[in-house]
């Protein structure tokens, strides 16, 4: 466990350090002399501390807004694994790829990547990256788009699909729409859950979960914004506490707590939404933890 904790930190300094702030000094002092990284994108392997380092200049000189946020690590022995979203608008210097310079067209992208690392005495050794490729390349506009996708939805149709969830199935509890506005492969993100709530099935338990605890639950959504395929809205609910919710036992008291949602619609249904609300608040307000 020790060891695994030491490489993680090690880890985060490579993102938080090396690749979103460009700092050369932590390159030279956590890369190993032997270093090696590879990555589909980039033709070729880049070597040692100097030539890593270049790359990311490159980088930070074609995206100037460029970060890479680290979401999973999974560390054993002298490994750590680590899922991460990056991104950048493109309006800067030719970004090198395997198919040539890609040349700024002011496009933004984000991905989602996995970096595998080999550290040894506290230096790392061996990175190996895996991005969205494919992604990539269409948002920046290298690659047309696929003639079969459909055609996205309009800000406002996202809208009115975020309108639905909330009034129709969080609100009244009617679960024959989870079906009809969520995608099958759907995903419901938030903290006071271990893992994600994923598929129809899951998500209808839930729904009944949430209700037995509160059956009279009302959503009220306070602010909302669209933009693309992703739509934020901040909300409020109130209810009455009459089931078990989280391990506390129904009190009747009369609850009432705030968050936001991000969702994210594609091809015309919700495939995510993550959760971020007043856990704390709601479990005082449950008497779990005490005013």
């Amino acid at each position: 466990m020790a060891q695994g904790n030491s490489n993680k930190a090690v880890s985060r300094r490579y993102f938080h350090e090396i690749m979103n702030q460009a700092n050369a000094d932590t390159a030279f002092e956590i890369l190993s002399p032997d270093f090696v990284f590879t990555l589909p994108t980039h033709p070729e392997p880049f070597h040692g501390p100097e030539g890593f380092i270049g790359l990311v200049q490159m980088l930070h000189s074609a995206f100037p807004d460029f970060y890479i946020d680290p979401q999973d690590m999974v560390a054993d022995g002298d490994w750590v694994a680590t899922r991460w979203l990056g991104g950048g608008t493109h309006t800067g210097g030719p970004l090198l790829t395997v198919k040539g310079n890609v040349e700024a067209t002011g496009n933004f992208f984000q991905i989602d990547g996995m970096t595998w690392h080999t550290i040894k005495d506290g230096k790392i050794v061996e990175s190996i990256g895996h991005e969205d490729t494919l992604g990539l390349m269409l948002q920046l506009g290298v690659l047309p788009p696929q003639e079969s996708a459909p055609a996205p939805t309009t800000p406002a149709e996202n809208e009115a699909l975020v309108a639905r969830y909330f009034g129709d199935i969080m609100s009244e509890g009617k679960l024959e729409v989870i079906e009809e506005i969520l995608d099958p492969l759907f995903a419901f993100i938030i903290p006071t859950q271990p893992e994600p709530i994923t598929g129809y099935d899951a998500f209808r338990g839930f729904v009944l979960y949430l209700r037995n605890a509160f059956p009279d639950i009302k959503f009220t959504v306070l602010r909302q914004m669209a933009e693309g395929n992703k739509v934020a809205s901040r909300w409020q609910i109130e209810g009455t506490h009459n089931g078990e919710f989280l391990g506390a036992p129904a009190t009747g008291n009369h609850i009432k707590d705030f968050g936001i949602d991000i969702f994210t619609i594609r091809h015309g249904k919700i495939v995510s939404v993550h959760v971020n609300e007043n856990d704390f608040g709601l479990m005082q307000q449950l008497g779990v933890i005490p005013a």
